[in-house]
């Protein structure tokens, strides 16, 4: 059997029903290999870095291995950012890159692979053909443990070559639960405590149930908040107070200042999730759990270092931690369920408010649709407004800090789960730099739901020109041509909502059901500021 089969024949053994790729040289044969011989479903991409954004979309809403398959040289290079941005947030995804063949030097596409992944921070494994069958399964088993992304080489040579081994299982875990250490000075810390607050982040999603957390928080009294990739963990808890930091609304960014004991449950606590160190008090006990105590402390301060695993953590401190309401009153319960006053309406003749456009969205589609939302200065308002009942219905890509990436991920999403809509939020800048996905939006036929939050314009660099006194023009793209026609040329059903009328139409649009593609043009007014983007400002860390 040759390699190339070998490969496809893995895949399938190990469950693969979905790849997202884009053919070259150097997959061409291990695409129809899946497809005819595996019955494996591939997706097929107008860009590499979208065909590696459409498996991280995938695995962000299953939680399994996303398959993406590229080519050599221009194919590789191309979808590097997206796979940083899958490194960064922390998707197991196994990347079969195609290579030039061995035996010929100097080819257009030939790059030395190796210090290129290297460079990018990403893990590239083993191969030799007389192991293709293992490495696949150990390559399978690297991404699940690490929760990263896993290149395989393959020049087109090797790829020719007899495989020498046959199927093989799946390897077992070599990632041991990080059993805690001693956890006096934090059962200390929330005995002490009179308005403990429980952050729980990626690493308790990863290893936690969500019940162990939610036991301990409604044991000591604390109220509840997740860092924005856990957002919806403890959707519908009466204690819980949304995403801590940056996205966080200024009602419950009060209540998260005043508490005096912060048990980080996996959560790296970054300058977003803090909000530059200004969200906690002073005064407030940070107790921060973590696998490995490199994370203790790499963005802010902490007063009670744990290692452990978070799950674990969780269940000891309940045991030992002395019952009590603590923070559980009346008038907290009471202030979180007023919940977040919404803001007047700020539209004018540029267009909508992004705030309102976000909500009205949020009405018309049902609960638990799946929001997908690309980078940009508008992405605060729809994570922000729309709410989602389950981190896994929210994928945000912006872990890399690129734009572009977001409409790829919807389709991988909505693929892995084709019964329910996906919201695309997207900017104009972000669409038109992926414009070509349009079109694998269109081919997959599904219901995903392109909501383009349009101010004609990159807008958190006019916004950062506007703050900085410096001319904005350069920021403006005047005479873009409707998005609307072009979207409707490729097949979706698509509208120019540009006043309250149109909004409103927009709305009858989604609430009658979504059954297919559908791109709704926003266009939306320039003089409504982010909140996040101004403290960025003025932290420098934009």
């Amino acid at each position: 059997m040759k390699v190339y089969a070998a490969l496809a024949r893995q895949l399938a053994h190990l469950g693969v029903t979905d790849v997202f790729g884009l053919m070259g040289d150097g997959n061409l044969k291990l695409i129809p290999t899946l497809v005819h011989d595996h019955a494996v479903r591939v997706h097929s991409a107008r860009h590499e870095a979208a065909a590696v954004a459409m498996a991280d979309g995938w695995a962000r809403r299953t939680g399994g291995v996303g398959v993406c398959t590229v080519t050599q040289g221009p194919g590789l290079t191309n979808a590097i950012t997206a796979l940083v941005t899958a490194h960064r947030g922390r998707t197991p995804l196994v990347a079969f890159v195609g290579d030039t063949p061995l035996s010929v030097r100097g080819l257009p596409q030939d790059i030395d692979q190796a210090p290129l992944i290297a460079a990018a921070g990403l893990t590239r494994a083993p191969f030799h053909p007389a192991t293709a069958h293992a490495d696949v399964a150990a390559a399978w088993r690297t991404a699940l443990d690490t929760r990263r992304p896993v290149v395989l080489s393959l020049p087109t040579d090797v790829q020719e070559l007899e495989a020498g081994d046959n199927l093989r299982p799946l390897p077992p875990s070599t990632r041991p639960r990080v059993v805690p250490g001693d956890l006096t000075a934090a059962v200390e810390a929330l005995e002490a405590s009179r308005r403990p607050l429980v952050v729980a982040g990626r690493g308790a999603l990863e290893s936690a149930d969500r019940e162990d957390v939610v036991r301990l928080a409604d044991h000591v009294g604390a109220l509840l908040a997740t860092s924005l990739p856990v957002k919806g963990w403890f959707a519908g808890h009466p204690y819980a107070v949304g995403v801590a930091g940056g996205f966080a609304h200024e009602e419950m960014r009060d209540l998260m200042h005043e508490a005096d004991c912060v048990l980080a449950l996996g959560a790296s606590l970054n300058h977003f999730t803090t909000r530059g160190s200004s969200l906690f008090g002073r005064d407030a006990v940070i107790v921060q759990v973590d696998e490995t105590s490199a994370a203790h402390g790499r963005y802010t301060r902490f007063d009670v270092p744990v290692v452990g695993d978070a799950g674990l953590v969780a269940r000891q401190l309940t045991a030992r931690v002395s019952p009590g309401r603590r923070w559980r009153t009346g008038e907290v319960r009471e202030r979180i369920a007023l919940g977040t006053r919404p803001p007047a309406d700020a539209s004018d003749e540029r267009g909508l408010d992004p705030r309102l456009v976000a909500r009205s969205l949020a009405d018309a589609l049902p609960d638990d649709c799946v929001v997908a939302v690309d980078g940009g200065h508008f992405m605060g308002f729809p994570s922000m407004d729309i709410p989602v009942t389950d981190p896994r219905r929210y994928v945000f890509t912006l872990d890399f800090g690129s734009i572009g990436l977001g409409l790829a991920a919807a389709v991988g999403a909505a693929v892995a789960d084709p019964t329910r809509p996906v919201l695309a939020a997207v900017g104009d800048g972000g669409l038109l730099m992926s414009l070509g996905e349009l079109d694998t939006v269109a081919r997959s036929g599904l219901p995903i739901v392109v909501a383009v939050f349009n101010d004609g314009a990159y807008g958190a660099e006019l916004h950062f020109l506007r703050m900085s006194g410096i001319p904005e023009e350069t920021s403006r793209f005047p005479g873009t041509a409707p998005l609307a026609p072009v979207a409707e040329a490729l097949g979706l059903r698509a509208m120019a909502v540009t006043d309250h009328a149109g909004l409103e139409q927009a709305r009858d649009l989604l609430s009658g059901g979504v059954t297919g593609p559908v791109l709704l043009d926003f266009r939306v007014t320039d003089t409504v500021r982010a909140a996040w983007l101004e403290e960025a400002f003025q932290r420098g860390t934009h």
